[in-house]
């Protein structure tokens, strides 16, 4: 069974963080965050140095985009 703890969600975004950038699409579809500006806000919170980029992502081929966050690590807490 999958957890859901916001600790499990936070080890999630910080492993996928650690590979490279990642929209809230991407989180919410491939790491099953349902909310991923809060995971953000409690990794930052936490120390976690992550800048926030605009950009548009379609959720599916053939539909219109969405302006999304793309989440990117700059530095780790200490």
């Amino acid at each position: 069974m999958t957890r859901h703890t916001s600790t499990e969600q936070d080890r999630k975004m910080i492993e996928a963080l650690r590979q490279g950038p990642i929209s809230t699409i991407e989180a919410a579809q491939n790491l099953d965050i349902v909310q991923p500006p809060n995971t953000i806000r409690r990794l930052r919170n936490r120390g976690w140095v992550i800048r926030t980029y605009w950009t548009w992502q379609s959720t599916e081929p053939g539909r219109p985009p969405h302006r999304i966050a793309k989440y990117v690590l700059l530095q780790e807490a200490t």
